[in-house]
């Protein structure tokens, strides 16, 4: 090939309908190299022959497919298709995810301008199917579904009451990675194996203030928030573990109507000030 067939990176560019910025960060990835860099000025110059291929990134780029599944597309064209389905799949599962988010935000007004209690609960120590796990921040509400969903299956295996209260134990402050555990209550009368037993915690009890909330689970920082400030406002410190209790199932009452209700522990030192529920 001689000198004359090769073009520089603004021409490239142009021809590709590209930016110099984009075709610098492809040569990164190494998506797409330059057929020749001259070796005293650096610059980069490339073959007409390399304008399909250009192009095709281009276009993949904009349907928003991922740089590293176009770098398995380019290894392997034979696997293109397979490639390219699951990138579908990734993409379709977050314009999903997008349009719950917008409907949140449209819901969120609602949820901020409604009127939520602060009321005192007296809970009484209960033993549970218990499942630990942990998540960051913006992953935990789909962490803690995944976990229910396995502790219901463990249920299940077991031989428990799946329709039991489901609980589940968060910290105060969402900091980073964060511990947190899921639970299913088991009646006294049930009788375990050494087995489920070794799986079972006992959450103690006491003396809690509660928010009640109806909506989707993204929604309850809303609840958090009210709870937090009253407890607050008298003066309780908000060290947790918060629990959530589930009071309807969202696969039955759908995701807009779930109904939780958030719970911190009041300290006894505390507890005078507080109305009895």
């Amino acid at each position: 090939m001689t000198e004359a067939r090769w073009m520089s990176i603004g021409e490239f560019a142009r021809a590709a309908r590209l930016t110099v910025k984009a075709l610098r960060y492809y040569d990164r990835e190494g998506l797409l190299t330059p057929d020749r860099v001259d070796p005293g000025t650096g610059y980069r110059f490339y073959a007409p022959t390399q304008l399909a291929a250009a192009l095709r990134i281009g276009l993949l780029r904009r349907a928003d497919v991922s740089v590293a599944a176009i770098r398995a597309f380019l290894s392997d064209p034979a696997q293109g298709s397979e490639v390219l389905a699951a990138e579908r799949a990734r993409i379709e599962r977050d314009a999903a995810r997008a349009a719950r988010s917008f409907a949140l935000v449209d819901s969120l007004g609602n949820a901020v301008d409604a009127d939520l209690p602060v009321a005192v609960h007296h809970i009484d120590a209960a033993t549970v199917l218990w499942r630990e796990s942990c998540a960051v921040a913006e992953t935990l509400d789909e962490a803690a579904s995944e976990a229910i969903g396995t502790l219901l299956a463990q249920a299940r295996r077991c031989g428990l009451d799946e329709s039991a209260s489901v609980v589940g134990r968060y910290p105060a402050a969402l900091d980073g990675e964060v511990s947190f555990g899921v639970g299913l209550e088991i009646g006294a009368g049930a009788r375990l194996d050494e087995a489920v037993e070794a799986q079972t915690v006992t959450l103690p009890g006491g003396v809690f203030a509660g928010v009640d909330f109806t909506g989707a689970p993204a929604l309850l920082p809303v609840a958090y928030h009210v709870l937090f400030a009253r407890l607050a406002d008298d003066g309780v410190p908000v060290e947790g573990p918060v629990r959530e209790y589930y009071l309807a199932d969202p696969a039955v009452v759908g995701e807009d109507e779930m109904r939780t209700r958030v719970v911190h522990p009041v300290p006894e030192d505390y507890r005078p000030g507080w109305a009895r529920s």
